[in-house]
């Protein structure tokens, strides 16, 4: 029976991989405790907590909505919850966990079906931005590469108009290096939407794990 168990904590922690090593290993430590201290049978541990896959993803999920914040605060602790919360701030990846956290959950599965649909779109739309903006710099960089290149070959016929043409080359190429925090920028704002409606969306439909108020209580 036991070996039952230990196979679904093995699965169970191989989808805990999203969350920071330190989380992930205090709540595996905490479900394997569970298991094994309340003398459930694996039937039990399904039948209450789904499959370890759904498990976990619900688990990510709490994480990257912030219910799994460890109030705790000590000169142990904060290297930890320091690392934990950088690791949180890519909008991207909380807006992805929390979208399969609610996936996982066998409630309200017509709003998660638009939620996906939502989700689908933001990022199609942010992957065509990212193209478009991608080629007008690409572009804007070769177009000032040639202009310096074509201000050096008509330096000998003419040093105004070689001039002009290596100084609209360096100008192109400044704009590139610029442009490039703006789009990174702009990503990232979409993203940060995209995770802020999301979240909201999920505080009405995800399940909020119970026991892992009582985590390390």
């Amino acid at each position: 029976m036991h070996s039952e168990i230990e196979e679904y904590l093995a699965t169970f922690d191989r989808y805990l991989a999203p969350m920071p090593d330190g989380e992930r290993s205090d709540t595996y430590r905490y479900y394997e405790e569970l298991f094994l201290d309340s003398g459930m049978t694996i039937d039990e541990i399904y039948k209450e907590f789904s499959s370890p896959k759904n498990l976990a993803r619900q688990i990510n999920a709490n994480y990257a909505m912030g219910w799994m914040e460890n109030d705790e605060d000590t000169e142990e602790s904060r290297p930890r919850n320091r690392r934990n919360q950088k690791e949180q701030k890519n909008p991207w990846n909380a807006a992805w966990l929390i979208l399969l956290g609610v996936l996982a959950s066998p409630i309200l599965i017509p709003v998660a079906l638009v939620l996906i649909f939502a989700f689908v779109a933001v990022i199609i739309t942010v992957i065509g931005i990212i193209f478009a903006l991608a080629g007008l710099l690409i572009g804007a960089a070769i177009a000032g590469g040639f202009m310096i290149a074509a201000g050096f070959g008509v330096m000998s016929q003419g040093l105004m108009m070689a001039l002009i043409l290596i100084g609209a080359g360096i100008a192109a190429l400044g704009l590139v290096v610029i442009s490039i925090p703006v789009v990174i920028w702009i990503v990232y704002g979409i993203g940060w939407i995209g995770y802020r409606i999301i979240k909201w969306i999920a505080g009405m439909t995800l399940k909020r794990r119970p026991e892992l108020n009582r985590k390390g209580a």
